[in-house]
């Protein structure tokens, strides 16, 4: 019986090779060394000549067959739903064959956000700002054939994890690919999807914009700064490359320097000169580097994004919303999982405008089903806003992961406040310390970073002067009756609390006499 089956196909296959003129090309996400989202149905796809008939096999079973369609439209096939493991090869065929080698049925993740999560294992020239902790120790060390590695921008296909293959890869994304494939012993597909500077809108879906009520004002609001600043803005950039081009050569020639040139434009109106081109070009990353990727199912999203976003930080949670319902819409995936990446520590130690955005975030969080944050409030560094230590971050969010997505039981988070009140001049915190045997750890050599504040609104320093199981006692001389609690409240905060696994608490902001971070 067998062996008809395999007469039968061979006789399909001779037939389909006779009936079509151009060779049929499947979608770039599929390649030979892919790993496919295990437990769900896949639909393979390609291209192919209008009429031309396209058979697709797996080892020596036919699948399905399908119909080109022409015109950029795509065929597709649905595959067995595999387990975890090895797949056998798939072989499509029309007027030539595609055989696709080497495949595994497991996790599939997108990485996804700006350069943070673009920031590779190793300084290159696709990333001059690579380079994590142990850089050359953890190169030698990723030999992991059961993780595969996809960038959205590359034609090469999908590689095993290598020393070689993950050195231009996200630092952030092989470390939490690397913590999944330990715990949970199955293989892991990393899609890279990001892009330096890009702003949340460069990753949501037009579509999912333009049914936003208020898009249409922005547009037509962003349109009329580029009309009348952008050339004005341009013509301050072209200026400026060519003093340091002309700079740079008198430098070689030991020749003085001249005098940098004065912008025409403020420091604010470049800024909403900035903002507006975000506006006016939404969706241009989401079109090219994500939406092409829907066409396979995924397990989830990792994001790391934000820094773009920081002095519009009031619009963030909103467009967020939009952005993870586009992207689960085109995906047909409604609870498709979304890890997000607290912005870490940079910068000045005071005030800034990273607080609004990290609050942002966690709005998301809290308002959104199926998504969980990770924090990083304490590894980034002061003066580079790409840290190196990626292990953390990759290691946070797969934590995160295995708690919120995939149910394990596991330690994953920090002390989270669960009620501040005010007595005998005291403020009191009662902490969740994150998890089973957990407690509250303070570590006052690193300062306190709790802020109170009495009716005015002014925040001034708050100091620990007690720390007794999960509780914690603060005080300020110069708030006499406090009505709000806040704590790491900066651009590069001061943080000070963690639980027994060296978690740290996120920032919060808390009204005394509730319960509950706000």
């Amino acid at each position: 019986m067998k062996n008809l089956a395999r007469l039968f196909i061979s006789f399909l296959v001779l037939c389909s090779g006779s009936l079509a003129s151009a060779d049929i090309r499947l979608s770039s996400l599929f390649s030979s060394g892919m790993v496919l989202q295990r437990d769900v149905p896949t639909r393979i796809s390609g291209y192919a000549d209008p009429g031309e008939d396209v058979i697709v096999i797996v080892g020596d079973q036919l699948i399905g067959q399908a119909m080109g369609l022409g015109q950029g439209k795509m065929w597709s096939v649905t595959l067995p739903i595999f387990s975890a493991g090895p797949i056998e090869d798939i072989l499509v065929k029309g007027n030539n064959e595609v055989r696709l080698t080497d495949l595994l049925a497991g996790d599939v993740w997108i990485c996804s956000g700006q350069s943070n999560m673009e920031m590779s294992l190793a300084k290159g020239p696709w990333c001059p700002y690579g380079g994590v902790v142990n850089e050359a120790e953890e190169i030698a060390a990723a030999n992991y054939p059961r993780i595969r590695l996809l960038t959205s921008t590359g034609k090469e296909g999908w590689s095993a994890c290598t020393a070689e293959s993950v050195k231009s890869f996200s630092a952030a994304g092989y470390f939490f690919g690397r913590e999944l494939h330990k715990e949970l012993d199955v293989p892991i597909g990393l899609v890279q999807a990001a892009g330096g500077g890009t702003p949340a809108e460069y990753w949501v879906p037009r579509k999912a914009r333009e049914g936003w009520p208020e898009f249409a004002a922005e547009l037509e609001s962003a349109r009329k700064v580029l009309s009348e600043l952008k050339p004005v803005f341009d013509a301050d950039r072209a200026a400026w490359a060519e003093w340091r081009k002309t700079s740079l050569e008198a430098q070689k020639r030991g020749l003085p320097v001249s005098e940098a040139p004065v912008p025409k434009l403020t420091d604010a109106e470049r800024d909403m000169v900035r903002a507006a081109i975000h506006v006016d070009t939404t969706g241009q990353g989401y079109a090219s580097r994500i939406l092409p990727l829907t066409v396979m199912p995924v397990r989830g999203v990792i994001w790391y994004q934000g820094e773009a976003n920081t002095a519009r930080a009031t619009h963030y949670a909103e467009l967020m919303r939009q952005l993870i319902a586009g992207w689960r819409a085109d995906w047909d995936q409604p609870d498709l999982p979304f890890v997000i990446m607290q912005l870490a520590n940079f910068g000045g130690g005071g005030g800034g405008t990273w607080p609004a955005l990290r609050a942002a975030q966690k709005e998301v969080v809290d308002t959104v089903p199926v998504t969980a944050l990770a924090i990083a409030i304490d590894i980034g560094e002061e003066k580079d806003i790409h840290p190196k230590n990626k292990q953390d971050v990759g290691k946070r969010l797969a934590l995160v992961a295995m708690e919120q997505i995939y149910g394990m039981d596991v330690v994953a988070s920090g002390p989270t406040p669960e009620a501040a009140e005010f007595t005998d001049g005291k403020v009191r915190l009662t902490f969740a310390p994150g998890g089973r045997d957990q407690h509250l750890v303070f570590r006052s050599e690193l300062g306190s970073g709790f802020e109170v504040a009495g009716a005015d609104g002014k925040f001034m320093p708050a100091s620990a002067v007690e720390a007794v199981g999960n509780t914690l006692v603060l005080a300020s001389p110069q708030v006499a009756e406090p009505q709000l609690v806040r704590y790491a409240w900066a651009d590069n905060p001061s943080a000070s609390l963690f639980n027994t696994q060296g978690l740290p608490a996120a920032p919060f902001r808390l009204s005394i006499g509730t319960e509950g971070n706000e």
